[in-house]
């Protein structure tokens, strides 16, 4: 059995689908932000060594509750940012602004059939957040030229975009189309946000082709235009983007 969740700032909820059989709506004691950090940075130290870069590569302030808490949080304050001077904020206590302004997690977990007291796993995320420009680029052999129409720059320049941040798959369940659930999910919602006048109905994403190739490959199967290199990035780091 398959099931999504959504995490907030201050809270964790079940994400009805019409695929997905549901039949005990209480969020299990396993289902929580930290554990959740936890598999994202198991998963990402094997993606990482397995692309040849071995510990090069700090996942640890990445994949971090303080880390995870500020961002899933940006934006939900009059600031831009939850900066150095409220590390003791407990964020649990601000008021929240819209989702669409904030970040957000969809999670997928997985428990064995026919096995009602084993527990959850998960078994991909996506991590999104909001941003208030999109990113600027520069002519690469990789890209597009497809740009945003008109009406869509109108929207991003006073909602800004959606931005997948982080986002993976057990490795092992790859095959089931985790992530495609998790994003269809965002776009629902990001609709929503743009048909209600809350956000621009665009997402972004940043990757890294030669390290996750993989990547490349879903975004543009589903329909994500762009390539092009960032224009303040020295990784190879990529834009892609996509209108709904």
């Amino acid at each position: 059995m398959v099931c999504m969740y959504r995490f907030t700032h201050n809270a964790v909820d079940l994400v009805q689908e019409d695929n997905v059989s549901i039949t005990d709506t209480v969020v299990p004691a396993e289902v929580t932000l930290a554990n959740l950090t936890m598999f994202s940075t198991i998963m990402f130290v094997m993606e990482f060594r397995k692309a040849g870069l071995g510990d090069t590569v700090d996942i640890s302030t990445t994949c971090n509750m303080s880390e995870w808490l500020r961002r899933i949080y940006h934006g939900a304050r009059s600031t831009p940012d939850v900066g150095s001077e409220d590390e003791g904020i407990n964020i649990m206590t601000l008021p929240p602004k819209p989702t669409s302004q904030a970040g957000l997690v969809y999670a997928t977990t997985s428990k064995a059939e026919g096995q009602p007291d084993s527990k959850e796993s998960y078994s991909s995320f996506l991590f999104a957040i909001h941003k208030s420009v999109l990113a600027k680029t520069v002519p690469s052999a990789s890209g597009t030229s497809d740009k945003l129409s008109p009406e869509a720059q109108a929207l991003v320049a006073t909602n800004g975009v959606t931005h997948i941040w982080l986002c993976g798959s057990d490795p092992e369940q790859r095959r089931h189309r985790l992530m495609t659930r998790c994003l269809a999910q965002l776009e629902k919602d990001v609709l929503e946000w743009k048909t209600s006048g809350q956000g621009s109905g665009v997402i972004t994403v940043n990757t890294i082709p030669q390290v996750f190739p993989g990547m490349v490959q879903f975004l543009l199967k589903n329909g994500f235009k762009g390539g092009d290199r960032l224009a303040a990035d020295n990784e190879g780091k990529v834009l892609y983007w996509k209108e709904l």
